[in-house]
């Protein structure tokens, strides 16, 4: 699940929703890129969707996701700025659960796994692109190639 974590982007929530959708957007991608089984149900908020993925290796992937993406920026005049998305994780009962008892599973599942706040990444368009991890153990400049859905294959890059 992507939501967003505090109000404002320079004052517009409206920002903060762009944002969380992009994200939505680049772990929808990276899914598509590693051939996992992707679908999205109504959030148990009723807001955005939460994306299901499923496949080899998706929720070791997956949970290091898991915590704050902050977009920064400066405007004209310096002022520094930033929407703050949240990306949760919960992990899903295995095998068929009807589709009625679903999202009570998930609501029930993002419950207990609580709502993490440690920054996972930060990422800047402007003046030059530059995303970083939280804990300071990486930085690229190919902040498109992270927005494709890519954000695995950098990362594994710079431990090599």
């Amino acid at each position: 699940m992507v939501e967003p974590a505090f109000d404002g982007y320079a004052g517009d929530p409206k920002t903060t929703a762009a944002w969380c959708q992009q994200l939505r957007d680049m772990y929808r991608a990276w899914a598509n890129k590693r051939h996992m089984q992707l679908s999205e149900i109504p959030a148990p908020s009723g807001e955005a969707p939460v994306l299901l993925v499923s496949g080899f290796g998706a929720q070791r992937v997956l949970k290091d996701e898991c915590g704050l993406h902050l977009l920064e920026r400066a405007d004209s005049e310096g002022v520094a700025s930033r929407a703050t998305a949240r990306v949760r994780l919960a992990v899903t009962p295995l095998g068929d659960v009807p589709q009625a008892k679903l999202a009570g599973a998930l609501a029930k599942a993002f419950e207990e796994a609580g709502r993490p706040s440690l920054v996972v990444r930060r990422y800047r368009r402007e003046p030059s692109p530059l995303v970083r991890s939280g804990d300071g153990s990486w930085r690229s400049g190919r902040l498109d190639a992270v927005l494709q859905g890519d954000f695995d294959l950098l990362m594994a890059e710079d431990e090599s």
